[in-house]
């Protein structure tokens, strides 16, 4: 299966397909390739599914999106996700990772937004 297609499998619906499309859309060929990779090494790497990360990087595109800002630095997304996921507790279940993102972004914001917007 190829990346996308696994991408497309683990997106809860066609909604959710259309809008990671439009943001990957965002990269060129050059630099999707190293974000998938990277994308699939963090997931690995983390408590997290794959849907998971794929529910947080729309809830972070959807937070963008409210701020106005144009600019997806993708690597910088997935970097930022997965620092929420060293936030966790190893004590504790972890929190749904949309959430936590969202939380996150609520809280601190995202400073590679501005930079990838100028």
């Amino acid at each position: 299966m190829t990346p996308l297609a696994l991408l497309q499998a683990e997106c809860e619906s066609s909604d959710d397909w259309l809008q990671l499309q439009n943001l990957l859309s965002q990269l060129d060929r050059i630099t999707l390739d190293p974000a998938l990779k990277k994308l699939f090494e963090q997931v690995d790497q983390s408590d997290y599914s794959l849907s998971d990360w794929i529910k947080a990087l729309l809830i972070f595109d959807q937070w963008l999106d409210d701020k106005k800002i144009q600019g997806r630095p993708v690597a910088s997304m997935l970097s930022y996700i997965h620092c929420c996921t060293l936030t966790l507790s190893d004590n504790l279940a972890p929190p749904d990772l949309a959430r936590l993102t969202n939380e996150m972004l609520k809280l601190y914001g995202f400073d590679a937004a501005s930079e990838s917007t100028t």
